[in-house]
Parts: C-alpha cells; sequence; structure tokens
C-alpha cells in the first residue's frame, strides 16, 4: 500500500538535514534563483548538490522551487538554472509560470513538473488542463475544502498536495497584488512584504471605526494533525508543510510530529494529538486552525498577534521597583523568550527568582519574579521561546538508508561482497585471495564487525549474512578496502547525473506587421456602465455575466457598435458546477469571445470553439509564456509589468496585447470575509463597498464581492494613465483597458470620456488627487 507522502520545506541544509532525519519523505527547496521565498537563505549550486545527494542517497525525494515570474531578460539564466537542475537529476520542479511548463516540456521532458499553488488551479477543469499540459503534480490551493480536493482527486487520477500546517496566506496564491502595489516588491517574484500581517481599522462609509488597531488580515496558522485519516482518505498524495523561513527547530517538532500521525493511522495505532499540538505550539504558533478542510469562510484569525504567540506561561499578579511577580502556568527556564500578548514587547529571561532565591528554572503554579516589562497586573504572559524544547532537536539521530549484505569469503578466492537497498544491487570482489591462517584466523564475529563498520556513510545495515570457510586468513585492511569499494558504487549507482543539454532559447522579434490602432476596451459588473461604455463608443467591453444569460441577452441589445465579450470572476471554484455547459450557453446566445481567468476556462473555451482573451490574473509576463497561450485573441498583460517590459514582449508576438490603464486594482482577492468576521453576512454592503481598511498613513482600503461571495481588496490610490497616451501606444499595445469597480455613474461617464479624448483627440480633462501609475514605469523586484 503507498503511504501518503510527508514533504517538507528547508531553507538551509542545516534545516534539511533535521527534516530528513525526522522522517520526512520529500524535501522542498529553494536554490538562489527563481524562488518564492527570495530572503530564505536558500542553496547556491554546491548546496544543491549537497541537498540532492543527501536525499537520494537516503531515498528522500527532493523538489525545487522555481516557483516565481519570469521576465525575458531572466530567460536566459532560467535555462542555465534549469539545465543545472537536470543534470542533479533533482525529482520534480515546482513552477508558478505558465512559460516555464513550456520550456520543460518542450526541451526537458524528463523533469516532473509540480504546478504551485501560485498557479491557482482552484477547479476541476484547470487541473484536467494541468494535467494535458504536462504536468505531474498539483499544489491545490489552501483555500480548498476536503469534499473539493477529494472530487478532484477523483477524476482526474493527477498528484495532489496539499498542505496541512503552516502559515496560511489570506489571498489566493498568485492572486495577491498587495506587496508589488504598495512597495514594489511582488509576493509572485518571491518578495512579498507581507503587509497582510500589519494593523488596519475596520471602517464604514463615513470613516467611523468599527474595529481598530488589529491585525485584521493575520489569518491563524494551519494545523490539521487531528484529520490526518480524514485527507488520507479524501486521496492527498503528499502533505505539505509551510516554512522555508522557519528556524530548524519548527521543521523537527512538526515533521516528527505528522510522521507520527501518519504511521499511527496506517498501523490503526492511537495517536495522542493533544500532546503535538501542545508541542509544535510551544515552537511556533499564531493560533492554530483547520483552515479551510471543513468550511468556506474561516473565523479564526490572528487579530492581537501577527507573531508567534506561543503559550500562556503566567498572570501577571503585580507589579514595582522594576520587578514583576508571575503565576506560572507552565515551566520556565533560564533562556526562555517571553512576551506581552501583542508580541510587541518581550525579552529572553537571564534572571528567575522564585522564594527569594535566584534560580535556573521553576514549575507550573510557582509565582516567579522577573524583571518588568509593558503590562498590567492581570494581563498573561506568553513563552514564546522554549529553551529545554528547542535543546531536543540539536541531535537528532542522522537517519541511515538501511541495506542487506551478502559476504562470502572462500579459501584461494577474493573476498565477495554484495550490498542490496532500495532495489538497488551492488557486488564487489577484493584483490586478494583467502588463504589457509598460519597463524591466527578470521572469525565470523571479526569479519561481520568490519563489513558492518559503515558509521560514516548514508547507510546502516539491516541483515548480513556470511558464507565463509573456518580457518582462513584475509589482512583486515583487504576487508575494509573491498567494503569500502561496495559502498562507493553503491552510492555512485544511486546518485546518477544527466548530461547538461545546454538549451538556449532566442527570443525572435520577426513579427508581422501589426495595427498601431490602439483602442478602448472596458470591464464592468454593472449592466448600466454597459450602457454608458457603449453610449460613449468604447471598441469592447468585458461584462461580467455571473452566469445570468437573461442578463447576457439584454447586453446584446445595448451594444451594436463594440465587441461584447462575457467575463469569468478572478476565482472559479466549484460554483460553476458544469464549465463547458456554461460556454455553451454563450455560445449558442450568439457570443463569438470570452474573458478567461484560469487554465480551465481556457482550454474548454478553445475545444468549443470560442476565441480567447486572457485576463491580467493569469500573470503572462514574458513570452513563453504568450507562446503557452498561443491559442488565445488577446492576452491581458500582468499587471506588475513596466512600459519596457511590455514592449519587449508584444515586439515579437502577433498576438493583440492589453493592459488595464485605469482603475482600483486588486490588492488581493480571498475567501475569508472582515465583514462577515467583525459584523455579520452583509452581501449588499459587501458588493457596494460600504466597508474599508484603513491602513496606518490613512489610505482606504476597499472591500467588495466578486458576486460569488469572495472578497476582493481594491487599492486606494486609481491608477491613471489616460494623460499617457503616447508612452502605451510605444508599448504595441492593442487596448488599453478602463476596469470598473465601485466607481458611480457619473464617474465612469467621465472616465470613459476623458480616455477617449484623449485617445481621439489628444485631450485629457480627468484629474483626480489620489491616483497612481501603478508599475508602468517603476515595475517589480
Amino acid at each position: 500500500m503507498k503511504k501518503v507522502e510527508l514533504l517538507a520545506p528547508a531553507g538551509s541544509l542545516e534545516t534539511l538535514k533535521v527534516a530528513v532525519n525526522c522522517g520526512a519523505d520529500a524535501v522542498y527547496i529553494g536554490g538562489k534563483l527563481f524562488g518564492a521565498r527570495a530572503y530564505a537563505v536558500n542553496f547556491g549550486e554546491e548546496e544543491l548538490k549537497e541537498a540532492v545527494e543527501y536525499c537520494h542517497l537516503r531515498d528522500k525525494k527532493i523538489y525545487i522551487t522555481v516557483n516565481t515570474l519570469i521576465f525575458n531578460k531572466e530567460i536566459d539564466l532560467l535555462t542555465d538554472y534549469i539545465d543545472y537542475l537536470y543534470k542533479l537529476n533533482v525529482d520534480a520542479i515546482i513552477v508558478q509560470d505558465f512559460g516555464i511548463v513550456k520550456l520543460l516540456r518542450e526541451y526537458y521532458p524528463e523533469i516532473n513538473i509540480h504546478a504551485s499553488t501560485q498557479m491557482t488551479l482552484s477547479n476541476l477543469e484547470s487541473i484536467k488542463a494541468a494535467k494535458e499540459a504536462g504536468v505531474k503534480r498539483v499544489v491545490l490551493p489552501r483555500e480548498l475544502t476536503l469534499k473539493e480536493i477529494k472530487n478532484i482527486k477523483a477524476n482526474t487520477g493527477i498528484e495532489v498536495e496539499t498542505f496541512v500546517h503552516g502559515a496560511l496566506c489570506v489571498s489566493y496564491s498568485g492572486q495577491c497584488l498587495f506587496s508589488s502595489i504598495i512597495g514594489g516588491r511582488s509576493g509572485n517574484r518571491g518578495r512579498c512584504a507581507g503587509p497582510c500581517r500589519l494593523k488596519y481599522d475596520f471602517v464604514d462609509e463615513k470613516g467611523n471605526i468599527i474595529e481598530g488597531n488589529k491585525h485584521l488580515l493575520s489569518m491563524a496558522d494551519l494545523c490539521t494533525i487531528d484529520y490526518v485519516g480524514d485527507m488520507i482518505q479524501s486521496g492527498v498524495d503528499s502533505f505539505k508543510i509551510e516554512g522555508r523561513m522557519k528556524e530548524k527547530e519548527y521543521v523537527a517538532s512538526v515533521v516528527l510530529s505528522y510522521r507520527k500521525a501518519i504511521d499511527a493511522h496506517y498501523d490503526s495505532e492511537k495517536f495522542d494529538v493533544s500532546k503535538h499540538i501542545e508541542m509544535m505550539s510551544r515552537i511556533f504558533n499564531r493560533g492554530f486552525s483547520n483552515g479551510y478542510l471543513y468550511e468556506r469562510k474561516p473565523s479564526m484569525m490572528s487579530y492581537i498577534n501577527p507573531k508567534n504567540r506561543g503559550i500562556p506561561l503566567g498572570k501577571v499578579l503585580s507589579k514595582g521597583n522594576g520587578r514583576l511577580k508571575l503565576k506560572l502556568y507552565s515551566s520556565l527556564f533560564v533562556g526562555d523568550g517571553i512576551s506581552t500578548e501583542t508580541g510587541e514587547h518581550g525579552f529572553k529571561v537571564d534572571k528567575i527568582v522564585a522564594d527569594g532565591i535566584k534560580v535556573d528554572d521553576a514549575d507550573e503554579g510557582q509565582t516567579v519574579e522577573l524583571k518588568d516589562m509593558p503590562v498590567k497586573v492581570g494581563d498573561i504572559i506568553f513563552k514564546t521561546y522554549d529553551v529545554k524544547l528547542n535543546r531536543q532537536f540539536s541531535n537528532i539521530k542522522e537517519y541511515k538508508s538501511p541495506i542487506d549484505v551478502f559476504v562470502k569469503m572462500k579459501e584461494n578466492m577474493p573476498l565477495y561482497i554484495k550490498l542490496k537497498n532500495s532495489g538497488i544491487e551492488v557486488v564487489n570482489s577484493g584483490k586478494v585471495d583467502a588463504v589457509k591462517a598460519v597463524k591466527k584466523a578470521i572469525d565470523r564475529d571479526t569479519l561481520i564487525e568490519k563489513v558492518s563498520s559503515i558509521n560514516d556513510t548514508p547507510f546502516a545495515v539491516r541483515t548480513i549474512e556470511i558464507d565463509m570457510d573456518e580457518g582462513l586468513f584475509l589482512p583486515l585492511s583487504e576487508i575494509k578496502e573491498t567494503r569500502r569499494t561496495a559502498v562507493e558504487n553503491l552510492i555512485k549507482t544511486k546518485l546518477h547525473y544527466n548530461e547538461p543539454k545546454n538549451i538556449h532559447i532566442k527570443l525572435t522579434d520577426d513579427v508581422q506587421a501589426k495595427s498601431k490602432d490602439l483602442k478602448i476596451s472596458f470591464y464592468t459588473e454593472n449592466l448600466e456602465h454597459v450602457k454608458i461604455a457603449s453610449q460613449v463608443g468604447v471598441d469592447r467591453i468585458y461584462f461580467d455575466y455571473r452566469l445570468k444569460d437573461e442578463e447576457l441577452k439584454k447586453v446584446r441589445q445595448y451594444c451594436e457598435g463594440c465587441e461584447i465579450i462575457p467575463a469569468f470572476p478572478q476565482v472559479v471554484r466549484d460554483e460553476i458546477k458544469n464549465a463547458e455547459d456554461e460556454l455553451k450557453k454563450i455560445k449558442d446566445i450568439g457570443f463569438k469571445k470570452v474573458l478567461v481567468t484560469n487554465l480551465g476556462l481556457y482550454n474548454l473555451s478553445l475545444k468549443l470553439g470560442l476565441d480567447v482573451c486572457i485576463d491580467f490574473n493569469l500573470n503572462v509576463v514574458n513570452s513563453l509564456s504568450v507562446d503557452f497561450f498561443k491559442g488565445a485573441d488577446t492576452i491581458t498583460l500582468s499587471t506588475e509589468l513596466n512600459l519596457a517590459q511590455i514592449e519587449d514582449i508584444t515586439k515579437r508576438k502577433n498576438t493583440k496585447f492589453e493592459s488595464i490603464a485605469y482603475g482600483r486594482l486588486p490588492l488581493m482577492i480571498m475567501e475569508y470575509c472582515p465583514i462577515k468576521n467583525l459584523i455579520s453576512c452583509d452581501r449588499n454592503a459587501c458588493e457596494s463597498g460600504k466597508y474599508s481598511l484603513r491602513d496606518r498613513k490613512g489610505n482606504f482600503i476597499k472591500i467588495v464581492s466578486d458576486g460569488f461571495c469572495r472578497v476582493k481588496l481594491l487599492n486606494s490610490s486609481i491608477l491613471i494613465m489616460g494623460d499617457k497616451i503616447d508612452d502605451l501606444k510605444k508599448a504595441g499595445l492593442s487596448y488599453i483597458r478602463v476596469n470598473d469597480t465601485i466607481e458611480s455613474d457619473d464617474e465612469i461617464e467621465n472616465v470613459l470620456k476623458a480616455y477617449k479624448n484623449s485617445l481621439d483627440f489628444g485631450t485629457y480633462d480627468f484629474h483626480i488627487e489620489n491616483y497612481t501609475r501603478g508599475h508602468f514605469y517603476r515595475g517589480v523586484l
């Protein structure tokens, strides 16, 4: 019976070894390039080689993250890097960029592709399409329920990897632009600054504070150790632990705990869940929840402290003279770290006083004195670093791959050793014949001892079988050398390296002459705004029809002089029960084009003969991704590209390209709803943008629904490029899009007229104070 894989993170070689030695079946790591944790220590080339060898010699798999978006100028560097990973014979590469999928399938078909959660493959059709594209495994979005996971596995057969423990992003991975837009550090490029962990006020349309100065987007950590059986039964192939930025003690505690839980399930043994949750809590936690496994809208958040809150240590009884008295809920040791509940104040304990005596430790129930900190009597102090527990993870026994040994020692024949390990068999014969002993013969125990002395190797003898004649002599050095050579042969056999392919991709720019006319497209979810756009004379309207065919029919009646293109929401899950039927309905009504937001809709649309427009959230940032979506009529490029990068793509391809040039860009899209959590479900208020988050600079971030009870946060500054039409033309775009979100009828009419006049007559008269140029002139890191 194939067991579920336990997959551990490692941000350094030391942590990788800890993960393997604590029971991980596989490890995922990042190199110095193109990994979604750019601020981890990560692995240089020699360290990557050592990491692969360490894992493979111990029968563990190793997956390398190449899960960021790649710009055209980086493609040569990318191919060199992938070539090196191919040479090392890594077990899989984890990718986000669809262009890398194309590159791997075309030039490196031997490499297994794992689709990162950054791809946002959130529905069955997308995962079917990923499998068709050559993806072996899908890392599912954290937002999927156990029911959805089970359905995906049952109807695709693809390998499914699911997060089981660690930090939860509040946004759908791959759909978060928060760090990118406010600071230029792109999460899609591995440089997320974590603005979701900052403090915000929750306010109404008048600016009244409903909930203030809290970490309102900070999620509690995922912990599913008490649901291991349910996840195994759902068909999950790999349990993924988050944490490439975490310390080795965190990895050790989590891997050990889940290893025991998994083994107990398969062995039908009892498992002490609470014991292991308590242990993991003492190392790192923001509070634990089961995430989205059983509910679409998680309520467990970490509003008070977005950092490690540890476990309750004790209650403040009194304060004075620079000291505080604490009644302990748990043991305390010199060297422990403690903090306030908010995590804003804390220190490492260097002195404990109990009953007037300086002590090294104190037990639960005791009253102790510590140096003062900014707390009040009655407050709870938390222990955030447990020195004693951390020390337990400092000397973990090294895991060895078991080998079975057969030794034959016969007169007038060289020593013969056969090693069996993980389906591999190697043999070696010595260079010196065994002869009758003149003085002291080699006895059986001595032969076993010398052949088994492999403690300095990745192997451990599991069984040893000896076939020997008595009374023979062989130099001990010959036994050692024969054994050493046999082990070396085993290592060489297990470490299979590939010859580099030295692939070099030349990005061509021999496109046919394209029309230099720039047109205006308009995206809206408002039927009245469709009328306005039609009257103004825009060239193309994307209408989010929310699966209502009666509205689609009305839209066609309003607009005769422009293209009307039905659009799907940014994230699609099982609310679309049958995507193929929805697309057929669109076609039957008479539409010829559709705006798609995920891989499944793209594939289905092409198969049905519809012309496909790719939306911005599919993160096309390079020419290889354009080639992946070669069937597209129009591609809306990522909002993270600057003008020079846009031009570098448009000049090479005959596809029509589009960029969003007006609107409140979505910072993130999420299942978590602050309105529901902090007040109650209020769909009308959610869809109209009644509530906002106010940041520390006083900016208002609107909270709106996508129509399917998912929440978008909209940038406080409006993207304006209407006065920069010439720059957009030079970039080679075919369309610039005005993106409608919460604008009034008058606002939309004014914006559309201003952009139309700027495009047609070179005059522009629409001005607002709080605007941004997005990334058109700065780009992202």
